[in-house]
């Protein structure tokens, strides 16, 4: 399915639940194209009260094999996009007396990336470092600004990167011993919107099923608990 063809069937999804959607295509890239994305939704809706950004472009590359090019092609969406993005809709934030900004970051933005490179990791962290400043920023306004970050989603964009078999590997890694879904993200992104929230600003909310406690991503629960194990066995046999 195509971006377009997907992004009306979810509009048609949205309208099927009793409410309005509205889908204007843009490159997040371009400044002047989210400034009219933005001036079209005030037209039609009166005002913005919540902006998340999430969005996300990688390549599989070394850093000696990524040309220029692609370095800022990946920067061009990821941080140049949520940098339009809010300082596009902060005029109407103000105007209606507050809302929400909320970024979808990505755990790589603290720690690295095994699927993407140096671009998108480097990329997440700017987000980061974008949310914390604007949450001071903007908070005068009552304007509230939150990170998420999502363990690896399985999303289309993951499934291209890796295999089935790796799929199930990678589920060892979590103490869940399952991976986030998109609908995860969907219900964070959801509760930080939400006046339940009002008192929460600057944070990154880690939605990865616990993937970063582990000393290192890879260190599955029964190496662990089999590690420890023999440590009680050889403790109990020098006890005797």
């Amino acid at each position: 399915m195509s971006q377009e063809n997907k992004d009306k069937a979810d509009a048609a999804e949205i309208t099927a639940l009793g409410r309005r959607s509205l889908v204007i295509p843009a490159s997040i890239a371009e400044e002047a194209e989210v400034k009219a994305m933005v001036d079209r939704i005030v037209k039609e809706w009166g005002g913005i009260d919540i902006l998340v950004n999430n969005t996300g472009a990688t390549s599989a590359l070394l850093i000696e094999d990524m040309e220029k090019a692609e370095w800022d092609r990946v920067l061009s969406i990821n941080l140049d996009g949520a940098f339009n993005c809010c300082q596009a809709v902060i005029p109407s934030l103000k105007q209606r007396g507050g809302g929400r900004i909320i970024n979808i970051i990505s755990y790589s933005g603290a720690r690295m990336t095994m699927l993407g490179g140096v671009h998108y990791t480097s990329s997440k962290a700017g987000i980061w470092g974008l949310t914390r400043q604007l949450s001071f920023e903007l908070g005068h306004y009552q304007i509230t600004v939150n990170g998420i970050s999502p363990g690896n989603i399985i999303t289309p964009m993951l499934k291209s990167n890796t295999t089935p078999k790796r799929l199930e590997e990678m589920r060892k890694w979590y103490p869940l011993q399952d991976m986030p879904t998109p609908e995860d993200v969907a219900n964070a992104a959801v509760f930080l919107a939400s006046s339940k929230a009002r008192m929460i600003n600057g944070i990154n909310l880690e939605v990865d099923g616990g993937v970063t406690i582990p000393i290192a991503i890879g260190v599955d629960w029964e190496t662990y608990t089999r590690v420890k194990k023999e440590t009680t066995t050889r403790r109990k046999k020098k006890r005797k």
